[in-house]
């Protein structure tokens, strides 16, 4: 999988004019932070709905809020954390080059910071559905099955 950048253009708020580049992560980190997070929201006991599952990335996109919300604050955090690795910010608007990774500092407003989240999230979320259908089989098979009563 290539990487590829989404130009993010703040024009609102105490952000406006702010200029943040968020890039999708290599294959093998998108792959790891998936299956973590699988493995979070199982530990969590929940799983992935089946239904965002078969509408893909767009479905999976939509009940990002839900998906994060049923997990405890350590993974949440690891979560967040790895999608912040993947945002950058144009330090000079005249030399589109010259970037670094964002600090705390960037960020003055709480809705730009949602806002590069949800786009890194959609970037990488394509390895949050194969991570699912990865895992979600195995867990299957080593959960206890419930007795079935006997049928007449």
């Amino acid at each position: 999988m290539a990487i590829k950048e989404v130009e993010v253009k703040i024009d609102k708020g105490d952000d406006r004019g702010k200029v943040f580049v968020v890039s999708s992560m290599p294959a093998f980190k998108a792959d790891k932070w998936a299956r973590h997070l699988v493995k979070a929201l199982t530990r969590a006991g929940t799983q992935m709905p089946d239904d965002a599952l078969k509408a893909g990335i767009a479905g999976l996109a939509g009940v990002a809020q839900t998906i994060f919300g049923y997990l405890d604050d350590d993974d949440a955090d690891k979560a967040f954390d790895t999608l912040l690795e993947c945002v950058q910010i144009r330090t000079d608007p005249q030399n589109i080059v010259v970037k670094r990774a964002v600090i705390e500092e960037d960020f003055e407003d709480a809705e730009t910071l949602s806002l590069v989240r949800a786009e890194a999230f959609k970037l990488n979320v394509g390895f949050l559905r194969a991570a699912a259908f990865q895992i979600s089989p195995l867990v299957a098979a080593l959960s206890p099955r419930e007795e079935q009563a006997p049928t007449a």
